[in-house]
């Protein structure tokens, strides 16, 4: 059985909605603006940090397994737990997204909001929000040729902004007789991406689904003692 994320449904449910509520404000801010603010990176990577160490501390002061703790431990090492888990998930995205930057394929705000979004989940499922961003976008922006009235090349051009700096965008900005059309930005992919794996990821720990029952086991014998034939 998979260790346990979160100590109880409430924290689980706070911890979802505040990371989607977070994410979309990035997303409205950028699709306007075309800017992240690096306050509410910050801000995101700070609470993601907070959040992790008052969920380590607590599965810990309940002897429950976190991230290198396997068997629980005391509040304090619970709490240093989740700090790591959230630092080291974001200083791993943060390095992969910097790369996606220097060949210009995201915008510096995009880098900073991954990697504060990873400070909350951690690496390994940060990964699916990646993943998953990818599939949104594409989505996204095949909305934007058949629904909006974009033309493919206006869609090339959005496509190429998404590498470029706040100022250059600000530079080259649609005049206002144009205005109106989607903008394509990574933030907005996010965010839907985020909310998805969440619900998905956590959907046992959230209660939206029934964990499945174990396997078929003979009567009387333990998940974890052999049957008699295997022992003589």
């Amino acid at each position: 059985m998979a260790k346990p994320f979160f100590p109880d449904l409430a924290f689980a449910w706070v911890f979802c909605l505040s990371l989607m509520v977070l994410t979309g404000i990035a997303a409205w801010i950028d699709t306007r603006k075309a800017i992240v603010p690096n306050r509410l990176t910050v801000l995101i990577f700070v609470l993601g940090l907070v959040t992790n160490a008052i969920r380590g501390g607590w599965l810990a002061a309940e002897s429950r397994p976190v991230w290198w703790i396997s068997d629980g431990g005391t509040v304090w090492l619970g709490v240093l737990d989740g700090l790591l888990f959230g630092l080291v998930g974001f200083l791993i995205i943060f390095a992969l997204m910097f790369a996606f930057w220097i060949f210009g394929l995201c915008g510096g705000g995009d880098v900073k909001l991954m990697a504060a979004v990873a400070a909350w989940i951690g690496m390994p499922n940060f990964l699916l929000v990646w993943l998953a961003t990818l599939v949104v976008l594409i989505f996204w922006t095949l909305g934007q040729v058949l629904l909006s009235g974009l033309s493919p090349q206006r869609v090339k051009k959005n496509l190429q902004e998404l590498g470029k700096s706040p100022k250059d965008r600000a530079a080259e900005q649609t005049p206002p007789g144009k205005r109106g059309k989607l903008r394509t930005t990574f933030s907005f992919p996010v965010a839907v991406a985020t909310a998805l794996v969440l619900l998905w990821l956590f959907r046992v720990e959230l209660q939206l689904v029934q964990p499945k029952p174990p396997a078929d086991q003979p009567q009387g014998v333990s998940s974890h003692v052999r049957p008699p034939s295997l022992l003589t």
